[in-house]
């Protein structure tokens, strides 16, 4: 047999193995990448706090919290802060710009405790 018709395949499989296997991301999550430099937002009594992006990597934002929203917030310490808000401002131009991976998805897709 000739050594050309077993490499055929390869390409076949090398497809197959890119496919991803077993990720836990639902079809309902949302999934973008932003720069931006801050995030603020209205806690549920309408304080104003400000969160800087310098060392934030990902935010969660989960929608099917009423009256409000929960935002999650991955660190790249490995730190994870949970907020409920009224609503929230992502700042692209106060200062150093960051890129920040944001997910919007739903209360049964938190993070928590399932922290990398």
């Amino acid at each position: 047999m000739k050594a050309w018709k077993l490499l055929l395949p390869v390409p076949f499989v090398a497809a197959l193995s890119m496919v991803p296997q077993g990720q836990d991301k639902t079809a309902d999550e949302i999934t973008a990448v932003v720069q931006m430099s801050e995030l603020r937002y209205t806690t549920p009594d309408g304080a104003s706090q400000a969160v800087s992006a310098r060392n934030v990597v990902e935010i969660r934002v989960l929608t099917d919290q009423a009256p409000g929203i929960r935002l999650e917030l991955l660190y790249e310490n490995g730190d994870y802060s949970m907020v409920d808000a009224q609503a929230f401002h992502l700042l692209r131009n106060a200062g150093s710009t960051r890129e920040v991976k944001l997910v919007r998805g739903k209360v049964a897709q938190m993070r928590f405790p399932r922290l990398p």
